[in-house]
């Protein structure tokens, strides 16, 4: 049977705060953002976004491609971003899309690595359950100290994922190279609100967990570089994934699928997807039929390398008019704002901002989260 992803979109933030901007702030050369790092901007959150609006808002642009929302029987909501260690994150996501009361809701964590585990999960929900369809949404918005190195890589953003048989998207194959092990390279504690990070052991962990991970893929597979046409990173900068790929994959042409990462920043498990749909919606080629190699990373450490085939008539289930739009469409906050946007804890009465969709956290009473509809 065939199982996949049969729809796919994403979001991020409406404003973005230009790296050239914060290296004349910070008194760096802007080289070492764009060149060193490979970003020129980040996405910054007003403090009526945050997860739950944004993986809201992927959902409701995912979901329009499914005829029958009752069909919708899993919902997984993957982040390392998560205010709540109780209450899924995915509840909120369930009642703002009214979908079904029998359907089984849940968060998963393991870093950047989260949404791949939820959408493995998903596939092996619809191999049992054929007639079956599982939403998965991977949301998250990053944080470091002001003024530290990590600072440029800030970013965030959602995607939502359709996965059922006979995908119209990609049909995802059985075979993946994993590799665990523990590792302090990235962590962030409950008391804290920004991660906390080792940048060198990270780098080194991720390369080492991709060698590992797809020597284990191609020996499971009995397949090789020159079977898969492209690849696609998890992207905490897209430099790492320019490393990543001339290490292992130096005759693959990866620009396509970091056009979108470039302009957002670090989106954690949402990354590697929006990888994926910036290749779908920038890739001149017809990409029928091709093998798509997916690596997937989150800190601490998980890792994995799978990989897919592009169903033909793909791009009709595409949105990519749409992305480009949106991501044209953001507004350049002042450094004052960025600033208050990171000092202000609480949302802000007054509809000051836009969310990315028509949803917006309204208040935090008694720490009770409470959402309202846009008007």
């Amino acid at each position: 049977m065939n199982i996949g992803i049969d729809a796919i979109a994403f979001t991020t933030s409406r404003y973005l705060m230009p790296l050239e901007e914060l290296a004349r702030r910070r008194q760096v050369d802007y080289q070492k953002y764009c060149i060193g790092l490979g970003q020129t901007e980040m996405a910054v959150f007003p403090p009526n976004e945050d997860i739950v609006t944004l993986g809201i808002a992927a959902a409701k642009r995912a979901i329009q491609f499914v005829s029958d929302k009752d069909s919708i029987d899993l919902v997984i909501f993957a982040t390392e971003s998560s205010f709540d260690v109780s209450k899924s994150a995915g509840i909120y996501v369930h009642h703002f899309l009214d979908l079904s009361s029998s359907c089984r809701v849940f968060d998963i964590k393991q870093a950047c690595y989260s949404l791949t585990a939820a959408l493995q999960m998903a596939k092996n929900h619809v191999q049992l359950y054929p007639k079956a369809r599982a939403l998965v949404i991977g949301s998250d918005i990053v944080h470091y100290e002001l003024d530290s190195a990590a600072e440029p890589t800030q970013g965030g953003g959602a995607v939502a994922i359709v996965v059922s048989a006979n995908p119209r998207i990609m049909r995802i194959e059985p075979f993946s190279g994993l590799y665990t092990t523990d590792v302090m390279d990235f962590w962030r504690p409950v008391k804290k609100d920004e991660a906390l990070v080792d940048g060198k052991l990270s780098t080194y962990t991720y390369m080492k967990s991709l060698e590992i991970c797809y020597e284990q893929y191609k020996q499971l597979s009995g397949l090789d570089s020159e079977d898969l046409s492209r690849v696609c990173f998890h992207t905490p900068f897209t430099k790492m994934a320019r490393k990543a790929n001339n290490l292992f994959f130096s005759e693959k042409n990866i620009d396509a699928s970091l056009l979108y990462n470039t302009i957002i920043g670090n989106s954690c498990s949402a990354s590697l997807y929006i990888a994926l749909i910036s290749l779908l919606d920038n890739t001149e080629e017809d990409l029928s039929e091709k093998r798509i190699g997916l690596f997937s990373y989150g800190s601490g450490s998980m890792a994995e390398f799978f990989s897919g085939t592009i169903v033909a008539g793909y791009r009709d289930m595409l949105t990519s008019d749409d992305n480009k739009k949106m991501l044209a469409s953001r507004e350049h906050v002042t450094w004052q704002q960025y600033r208050d946007f990171r000092a202000n804890k609480q949302p802000v009465p007054a509809d000051d901002f836009y969310t990315s969709g028509d949803i917006r956290l309204e208040q935090i009473e008694e720490d009770k989260r409470i959402y309202s509809i846009r008007s």
